[in-house]
Protein backbone atom coordinates (compact mmCIF):
# COMPACT_ATOMS: atom_id res chain seq x y z
CA UNK A 1 0.00 0.00 0.00
CA UNK A 2 1.25 3.46 -0.82
CA UNK A 3 0.46 6.96 0.32
CA UNK A 4 2.07 9.91 -1.34
CA UNK A 5 2.95 13.43 -0.29
CA UNK A 6 4.38 16.59 -1.74
CA UNK A 7 6.15 19.12 0.43
CA UNK A 8 8.86 21.74 0.44
CA UNK A 9 11.95 21.73 2.61
CA UNK A 10 10.52 24.77 4.37
CA UNK A 11 8.09 22.31 5.96
CA UNK A 12 10.65 19.58 6.55
CA UNK A 13 10.66 17.36 9.58
CA UNK A 14 13.78 16.29 11.44
CA UNK A 15 16.44 14.61 9.33
CA UNK A 16 15.80 11.27 11.06
CA UNK A 17 12.13 11.34 10.04
CA UNK A 18 12.86 11.46 6.31
CA UNK A 19 14.86 9.09 4.14
CA UNK A 20 16.17 10.55 0.90
CA UNK A 21 16.44 8.17 -2.05
CA UNK A 22 19.97 7.06 -2.98
CA UNK A 23 21.12 4.12 -5.04
CA UNK A 24 23.05 2.64 -2.13
CA UNK A 25 20.44 3.05 0.63
CA UNK A 26 17.62 0.48 0.57
CA UNK A 27 14.65 0.31 2.93
CA UNK A 28 15.14 -1.85 6.03
CA UNK A 29 12.76 -3.22 8.66
CA UNK A 30 13.92 -0.60 11.18
CA UNK A 31 12.67 2.14 8.82
CA UNK A 32 9.10 1.06 9.58
CA UNK A 33 7.02 1.59 12.68
CA UNK A 34 5.72 -1.75 13.91
CA UNK A 35 1.97 -1.54 14.45
CA UNK A 36 -0.68 -3.93 15.66
CA UNK A 37 -2.31 -6.06 12.98
CA UNK A 38 -5.61 -4.34 13.70
CA UNK A 39 -4.46 -0.70 13.54
CA UNK A 40 -6.90 1.39 11.52
CA UNK A 41 -4.18 3.40 9.74
CA UNK A 42 -3.19 0.35 7.69
CA UNK A 43 -5.67 -1.75 5.71
CA UNK A 44 -6.07 -5.20 7.28
CA UNK A 45 -5.07 -6.95 4.05
CA UNK A 46 -1.79 -5.06 3.79
CA UNK A 47 1.39 -6.08 5.61
CA UNK A 48 3.19 -2.75 5.14
CA UNK A 49 2.56 0.82 4.12
CA UNK A 50 5.32 3.09 2.86
CA UNK A 51 4.66 6.81 2.63
CA UNK A 52 6.83 8.19 -0.12
CA UNK A 53 6.87 11.62 -1.63
CA UNK A 54 8.45 14.12 -3.92
CA UNK A 55 10.02 16.94 -1.97
CA UNK A 56 11.40 20.06 -3.56
CA UNK A 57 13.40 23.04 -2.37
CA UNK A 58 13.74 26.45 -4.01
CA UNK A 59 16.57 28.92 -3.58
CA UNK A 60 16.05 32.29 -5.24
CA UNK A 61 18.84 34.64 -6.34
CA UNK A 62 17.70 38.25 -6.34
CA UNK A 63 19.13 41.48 -7.71
CA UNK A 64 17.69 44.70 -6.29
CA UNK A 65 15.00 42.63 -4.57
CA UNK A 66 13.81 41.02 -7.83
CA UNK A 67 14.28 37.32 -8.60
CA UNK A 68 16.74 36.60 -11.41
CA UNK A 69 17.29 32.87 -11.06
CA UNK A 70 16.18 29.92 -8.97
CA UNK A 71 17.82 26.70 -7.95
CA UNK A 72 15.38 23.79 -7.71
CA UNK A 73 16.30 20.63 -5.84
CA UNK A 74 13.94 17.66 -6.15
CA UNK A 75 14.11 14.58 -3.91
CA UNK A 76 12.24 11.29 -3.59
CA UNK A 77 11.56 10.67 0.08
CA UNK A 78 10.13 8.22 2.57
CA UNK A 79 8.41 9.72 5.60
CA UNK A 80 9.19 7.34 8.47
CA UNK A 81 6.53 8.80 10.76
CA UNK A 82 3.84 7.43 8.43
CA UNK A 83 5.56 4.24 7.27
CA UNK A 84 4.25 1.11 8.96
CA UNK A 85 4.74 -2.62 9.06
CA UNK A 86 2.30 -5.00 10.74
CA UNK A 87 3.38 -6.96 13.80
CA UNK A 88 2.72 -10.24 12.04
CA UNK A 89 5.52 -9.46 9.57
CA UNK A 90 8.07 -9.96 12.34
CA UNK A 91 7.11 -13.66 12.35
CA UNK A 92 7.56 -14.07 8.60
CA UNK A 93 10.50 -16.05 7.29
CA UNK A 94 13.57 -13.99 6.29
CA UNK A 95 12.86 -14.58 2.59
CA UNK A 96 9.24 -13.39 2.88
CA UNK A 97 10.33 -10.29 4.83
CA UNK A 98 12.95 -9.58 2.17
CA UNK A 99 10.37 -9.90 -0.61
CA UNK A 100 8.04 -7.51 1.24
CA UNK A 101 10.85 -4.99 1.75
CA UNK A 102 11.75 -5.17 -1.94
CA UNK A 103 8.12 -4.48 -2.88
CA UNK A 104 8.14 -1.42 -0.61
CA UNK A 105 11.53 -0.36 -2.01
CA UNK A 106 9.97 -0.33 -5.47
CA UNK A 107 7.44 2.23 -4.21
CA UNK A 108 10.42 4.36 -3.21
CA UNK A 109 12.06 3.72 -6.60
CA UNK A 110 8.86 4.80 -8.38
CA UNK A 111 8.98 8.07 -6.44
CA UNK A 112 12.56 8.49 -7.63
CA UNK A 113 11.43 7.93 -11.22
CA UNK A 114 8.86 10.70 -10.87
CA UNK A 115 11.37 12.99 -9.13
CA UNK A 116 13.75 12.51 -12.09
CA UNK A 117 10.93 13.11 -14.57
CA UNK A 118 10.01 16.27 -12.67
CA UNK A 119 13.59 17.49 -12.92
CA UNK A 120 13.64 16.80 -16.66
CA UNK A 121 10.32 18.56 -17.24
CA UNK A 122 11.15 21.52 -14.98
CA UNK A 123 14.03 22.34 -17.34
CA UNK A 124 11.50 23.33 -20.01
CA UNK A 125 8.77 24.73 -17.78
CA UNK A 126 8.08 28.39 -18.58
CA UNK A 127 8.07 30.41 -15.37
CA UNK A 128 7.21 34.02 -14.63
CA UNK A 129 9.10 36.22 -12.16
CA UNK A 130 5.82 37.16 -10.52
CA UNK A 131 4.41 33.71 -9.84
CA UNK A 132 7.21 31.13 -10.25
CA UNK A 133 6.71 29.65 -6.76
CA UNK A 134 3.04 28.87 -7.41
CA UNK A 135 3.83 27.66 -10.94
CA UNK A 136 6.40 25.19 -9.60
CA UNK A 137 4.10 24.07 -6.77
CA UNK A 138 1.29 23.49 -9.26
CA UNK A 139 3.59 21.54 -11.58
CA UNK A 140 4.87 19.34 -8.75
CA UNK A 141 1.30 18.74 -7.56
CA UNK A 142 0.36 17.47 -11.03
CA UNK A 143 3.45 15.25 -11.08
CA UNK A 144 2.44 14.00 -7.63
CA UNK A 145 -1.03 13.05 -8.88
CA UNK A 146 0.46 11.10 -11.79
CA UNK A 147 2.89 9.32 -9.47
CA UNK A 148 0.12 8.49 -7.02
CA UNK A 149 -1.93 6.87 -9.80
CA UNK A 150 1.14 4.94 -10.98
CA UNK A 151 1.75 3.71 -7.41
CA UNK A 152 -1.85 2.50 -7.14
CA UNK A 153 -1.55 0.64 -10.43
CA UNK A 154 1.72 -0.97 -9.25
CA UNK A 155 0.03 -2.30 -6.11
CA UNK A 156 -3.03 -3.45 -8.02
CA UNK A 157 -1.03 -5.22 -10.73
CA UNK A 158 1.33 -6.96 -8.28
CA UNK A 159 -1.43 -7.58 -5.71
CA UNK A 160 0.76 -5.74 -3.20
CA UNK A 161 3.74 -7.89 -4.15
CA UNK A 162 1.97 -11.22 -3.75
CA UNK A 163 1.89 -11.96 -7.49
CA UNK A 164 5.56 -12.91 -7.85
CA UNK A 165 5.56 -13.02 -11.65
CA UNK A 166 4.00 -9.56 -11.90
CA UNK A 167 6.38 -8.28 -9.21
CA UNK A 168 9.37 -9.58 -11.17
CA UNK A 169 8.09 -7.80 -14.29
CA UNK A 170 7.65 -4.56 -12.35
CA UNK A 171 11.12 -4.89 -10.81
CA UNK A 172 12.59 -5.02 -14.32
CA UNK A 173 10.36 -2.20 -15.60
CA UNK A 174 11.30 0.08 -12.69
CA UNK A 175 15.02 -0.66 -13.10
CA UNK A 176 14.80 0.18 -16.81
CA UNK A 177 12.97 3.45 -16.12
CA UNK A 178 15.55 4.48 -13.51
CA UNK A 179 18.32 3.70 -15.99
CA UNK A 180 16.58 5.65 -18.77
CA UNK A 181 16.41 8.69 -16.48
CA UNK A 182 19.94 8.29 -15.10
CA UNK A 183 21.11 11.67 -16.40
CA UNK A 184 18.52 13.36 -14.13
CA UNK A 185 19.49 11.58 -10.91
CA UNK A 186 21.26 14.66 -9.55
CA UNK A 187 17.84 16.38 -9.54
CA UNK A 188 19.18 19.91 -9.16
CA UNK A 189 18.71 22.61 -11.77
CA UNK A 190 19.10 26.34 -12.07
CA UNK A 191 16.64 28.38 -14.10
CA UNK A 192 16.91 32.02 -15.07
CA UNK A 193 13.76 34.06 -14.66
Amino acid sequence: MQLFSVSTFAQKASANAIIFWTESRKLQLQDFKVVSDSVAAVDENVAALTRTGITYYLTTDKVNGKPVSIRITVQATVHKEHTFIKERVLDFSPSVKQRLLMHEQKHFDISEIFAREATRELQNLKLTKEDYQNEIASFVQEKFKAAEEFQRYYDLDTRNGEDFAAQDEWDERIALQLEALDRYKKKVLVKRL
